[in-house]
């Protein structure tokens, strides 16, 4: 393989690996019901892997990361998710957690991201997502 061959294979690949591993893939995203006044919670974290056990890229699961992403280290756990679910409802006060639900994804095919189109790649490439949502209700909604 040649130089150039060599250099416009790096160029390729590092395109389509820079944006995955800078984008943002662990998130807490809320929002209030109008209807109650409650407040709904989602929290998300995905990853790439290797072989479908080695991690490349995830989100950084850790509070007070300084990225949104880490390299190598499997955050993509239902434990992490829930940890920083409690530790975001712990943040209100009188708060309860209701109505928890989850959701875990698993990916042995690689797709091109925003559609359904498979690469034939299994198992080099996988990905792993996992959601947790919950309502956070006011205590002072329940005694009444």
């Amino acid at each position: 393989m040649s130089n150039s061959v060599r250099y416009l294979l790096f160029k390729y690949i590092a395109i389509i690996a820079i944006p995955v591993v800078l984008a943002g893939c662990f998130s807490i995203e809320k929002g209030r019901l109008k209807s109650s006044g409650e407040e709904q919670v989602l929290v998300s974290n995905y990853g790439w892997y290797l072989f479908h056990i080695i991690p490349v890229a995830c989100g950084n699961a850790s509070e007070g990361a300084v990225t949104p992403w880490v390299l190598f280290r499997n955050d993509v756990t239902m434990d992490k998710v829930q940890k920083r679910f409690f530790s975001y409802a712990d943040t209100r006060e009188n708060i309860n957690a209701e109505g928890l639900s989850y959701r875990t994804y698993e990916s042995v095919l690689f797709e091109i991201p925003g559609s359904n189109i498979p690469i034939p790649l299994p198992y080099i490439l996988s990905y792993k997502e996992i959601q947790l949502s919950g309502v956070l209700v006011s205590n002072k909604d329940k005694s009444e």
